[in-house]
């Protein structure tokens, strides 16, 4: 038999999988530890910043308005970047605000993550 090493193998990279876990989200979202975000996640005790979050979201802002602007994208992934703008500016725009209920914050970083992504995916149709 030749594949005697084959479990023992997939035993040890399943239990070594967790160990490379990394404390950032996909689309760079960085949350601190001890967040519950949406979709049931939750992270080590620690807080979010507001002011982080806003950062980003400026990043993310500033990413579609560029796309927008550049001309290098199809007509489909044009109007994909005409629907996330707004979503954009106004997740920008609670961000902005003085005071933020620290409540929100953690469904803010999870919408902040799910725009990411989708922006994420963007640019991997820039010519």
């Amino acid at each position: 038999m030749r594949h005697p090493m084959v479990i023992p193998l997939v035993v040890v990279a399943m239990l070594a999988g967790p160990i490379a876990v990394h404390a950032q989200l996909p689309g760079g979202v960085q949350i601190p530890s001890g967040v519950q975000i949406p979709g049931g996640m939750a992270l080590p005790s620690g807080g979010l910043s507001q002011d982080m979050l806003l950062q980003q979201a400026k990043a993310m802002l500033g990413d579609l308005t560029s796309m927008k602007t550049s001309g290098q994208l199809a007509p489909a992934q044009m109007s994909d970047v005409d629907a996330l703008l707004p979503l954009a500016q106004s997740l920008t725009g609670e961000l902005e605000k003085p005071q933020v209920d620290a409540a929100r914050l953690p469904a803010l970083a999870g919408n902040l993550n799910d725009l990411q992504q989708k922006v994420g995916v963007l640019k991997g149709f820039i010519k």
